[in-house]
């Protein structure tokens, strides 16, 4: 027993100075003190290949409050651009492309379309067209006619997820570098032929890791053949592994001083869409930490995926095999959805908010000091506003943490803190305090696991 007491005592001892230690995170920030401008990562947003009805249109209004500066859509073959040879049809194509204008957005497209005439059999394994001359002439006149109308097509991609077809809402499937640096190849030069000034690039993975990616890299290199931006997809739930696959994929460029100036797109991202946190806060929270991370590492664009949830129907897939279109429908209509900012009814989620907050932070950014674990703390400007968006990143321990603040720089001004409150049915947002700048020091705020706070100083 004696043993056990003093074990015990000097366990306490050794502990004693840490939980001594443990009290509120103090977060301070100088809003006199401005430090670089906010690039979060070409805010962008993008929208799955699920329909050709309108599937932006419906939400023109609150997509324009994120303010996304490029939407990324699919262009499927239920576009139907291209139903006879020579034969051009852009009806379709140009009302979803005026439905993301009217965002405030520019499209950047992603060419995963299979035109019959050009490929007579539904096989995803088949990746060239039957006449490639045919194919430059339709990518060409596909950019002019966006040229022409003003689209201002913000980037090119060349297929979409060809690492693992029909799987990925694709009709391509590449078995070999060799075969996609071909069609890469062929492709680029009709859209630059239609428009010169076109941002061409991909390949769109679903593995960052695939062959594809370095296949690609080393092939513009030595062949001089246009890479503008290199871009994968990746569903995790790690913030971490995100922010990693950037600084993977610049280590791959750098091998070829030629393709310096490539930029890197993650052209879709989202958690994990086979074992999401289904916790209510963790989305909202996860956008506002992987966006922090995608900054920090110098990402030039990442499209969020997806805008809206859409029921699909396996006619408009014709284009893919019955097992292609069975898995189609089963995932979009039968299985939960938990990805995009609208669910299926047009209800908004309360990852649309984060996006909102990061909307905001268009001007000047200033540093905020004193992050613990995490507490993590974004602070900017936008719309005459001064904003610090504080957030709690991690569930390892459920108890409440106390943040205090302590800004300067805004004396005199009025001020609200926010409240981002994710497992509310409605109203995810409401005010918890209003009072002077000054006074926040006393305004403790206490944040749970996933919590979100947003200061705004007017």
């Amino acid at each position: 027993m004696k043993k056990s007491v003093l074990f015990f005592l000097s366990l306490v001892s050794a502990l004693g100075p840490t939980l001594a230690a443990a009290g509120p995170v103090r977060l301070q920030v100088d809003f006199s003190k401005p430090d670089g401008t906010w690039n979060m990562p070409a805010l962008a947003l993008g929208q799955g290949g699920l329909q050709g009805d309108p599937m932006i249109a419906p939400h023109i209004k609150e997509i324009r409050q994120l303010r996304p500066r490029t939407i990324r859509l699919f262009l499927s073959e239920y576009y139907r651009i291209y139903a006879a040879r020579d034969t051009y049809d852009w009806t379709k194509l140009d009302r979803e492309l005026r439905a993301v204008r009217a965002t405030g957005a520019r499209p950047t497209l992603s060419l995963a379309m299979k035109p019959p005439v050009l490929y007579p059999v539904v096989d995803h394994f088949v990746v060239h067209p039957n006449n490639y001359e045919e194919w430059e002439r339709l990518c060409e006149a596909l950019a002019r006619h966006c040229l022409e109308r003003g689209f201002e097509v913000a980037a090119w991609e060349v297929g979409n997820e060809p690492d693992i077809g029909e799987m990925g809402g694709t009709p391509h499937y590449f078995r070999s570098a060799a075969d996609y640096n071909q069609f890469y190849t062929r492709t680029v030069a009709g859209l630059l032929r239609g428009d010169p000034e076109a941002q061409v690039g991909g390949p769109a993975v679903a593995s960052a890791d695939s062959f594809l990616v370095e296949g690609l890299i080393e092939y513009c290199a030595t062949q001089g053949v246009p890479l503008h931006f290199l871009s994968w997809h990746l569903y995790s739930d790690s913030p971490a592994a995100h922010a990693a696959n950037v600084a993977k994929q610049r280590a791959r460029l750098a091998r070829f001083p030629q393709l310096g100036n490539v930029k890197l797109f993650i052209s879709e991202w989202n958690m994990d869409l086979m074992r999401p946190n289904l916790a209510p806060g963790f989305q909202p929270c996860f956008v506002l930490e992987t966006m922090r991370r995608y900054a920090e590492a110098g990402l030039d664009m990442a499209a969020y995926y997806h805008i809206r949830d859409c029921f699909v129907d396996p006619a408009d897939f014709d284009w893919m095999s019955p097992g292609g279109r069975r898995f189609m429908a089963h995932w979009w209509n039968t299985m939960p959805q938990y990805s995009a900012l609208f669910d299926h009814h047009g209800r908004v989620r309360p990852a649309w908010y984060a996006f909102r907050l990061l909307g905001q932070l268009e001007g000047p950014r200033y540093t905020v000091e004193g992050e613990q674990g995490g507490i993590r703390a974004i602070a900017g400007d936008g719309d005459g506003y001064k904003h610090l968006i504080v957030w709690r990143y991690g569930d390892h321990d459920p108890e409440e943490n106390e943040v205090r603040l302590a800004i300067a720089g805004v004396n005199g001004r009025n001020c609200r803190v926010v409240q981002l409150d994710s497992a509310a049915p409605v109203n995810n947002i409401r005010v918890i305090h209003f009072g002077r700048a000054e006074d926040l020091g006393n305004v403790p705020l206490r944040l749970k696991p996933w919590d979100v706070r947003w200061i705004e100083i007017e």
